[in-house]
């Protein structure tokens, strides 16, 4: 039995749990889909009914009907230095097609499976699916049109706020720049009409919480800010936030659990903001969401993880 763990190198929460797997004993080969084809050998026959072959790297190989488990979060795009752009699109579509057509087909359970996982970014989607399983979500707009934000405005008597709808980072000549939450000024929208841009009602907040949501067990992250730029995104600015692990209350528990059955997950992290009035609001939930930063003895998600893979090859 191997655990399979793709992803990118550089991700301290995967580190982590390759880490956790390693001192349990369970076999692991770690890949990254950008290896695909010059540091990573593959070959797969379909017979019978199934995907027999073999991935192999210079430092070990595992049987694909070894596989029992597989650990999916954000490897890297496949790559052709060699070809010119024609040819390099050709062959990353080739690649994701063959290659990743195949271990998308492994007879294994994913965390999580990549065409679930794409399906449950959308942020649209991802509201509709809250309030269908019981959540409370803000009020929030998705336009192009600068007009229609400040009718948005009007109607919600408040501050609004805006957030990344694809790839939080833009690129630019003098390299990349994060895109975090920030409130929005109705009267200077220059830029909105070039693409889709999400705004929501900023919500008035005692603190927040992401809830990891593993296997079948939520794990809940108190977050309290301690500036001004980490009350609006804690990301912007994580020296001054405080992370105490905390019980996530039943309701939340069972909407979560809903939510992961309608886009079959096995693990996401939740964002909530928490009111004056102890009310869970739900923000967003990304299915690759980083972890690692709330990994303490006291929130053991590494463990988590790893326990609920290593139970998967022991099925």
């Amino acid at each position: 039995m191997t655990v399979l763990v793709v992803d990118g190198p550089f991700e301290a929460g995967t580190d982590l749990i390759v880490g956790e797997l390693a001192s349990a004993g369970v076999p692991v080969f770690r890949m990254d889909t950008a290896q695909f084809p010059l540091e990573l050998e593959f070959r797969a026959t379909f017979n019978k009914g199934q995907w027999n072959g073999v991935l192999a790297t210079e430092q070990r190989s595992v049987e694909l009907s070894d596989i029992k488990a597989v650990y999916w979060n954000r490897p890297g795009m496949f790559r052709f230095p060699s070809l010119s752009e024609a040819d390099e699109h050709y062959a990353r579509g080739a690649a994701r097609i063959g290659f990743g057509g195949v271990l998308a087909s492994l007879d294994a359970p994913f965390m999580n499976h990549p065409s679930r996982a794409t399906y449950a970014e959308f942020k649209p989607q991802q509201l509709r699916v809250a309030g269908a399983v019981g959540l409370t979500t803000p009020r929030t707009l998705i336009t192009s049109d600068p007009g229609a934000v400040r009718r948005f405005a009007q109607f919600i008597h408040g501050p609004i706020i805006t957030k990344a709808l694809g790839v939080p980072v833009v690129a630019h000549e003098d390299g990349w720049d994060q895109m975090y939450t920030r409130r929005v000024d109705p009267s200077d929208l220059n830029g909105v009409q070039v693409t889709a841009h999400l705004y929501q009602e900023e919500l008035e907040k005692d603190f927040e919480v992401r809830v990891m949501f593993i296997g079948d067990t939520c794990y809940s992250a108190r977050i309290d800010a301690g500036s001004d730029q980490a009350r609006i995104d804690y990301r912007s600015d994580y020296d001054a936030i405080a992370v105490t692990p905390m019980a996530t209350p039943s309701e939340v528990q069972e909407s979560l659990r809903g939510y992961a059955s309608v886009f079959e997950l096995k693990y996401f992290a939740a964002d909530f903001i928490v009111t004056p009035a102890g009310e869970w609001m739900f923000l967003e939930a990304n299915p690759s969401g980083q972890w690692a930063w709330a990994n303490s003895a006291g929130m053991p998600l590494a463990t988590a993880f790893a326990k609920t893979l290593e139970d998967w090859c022991n099925r």
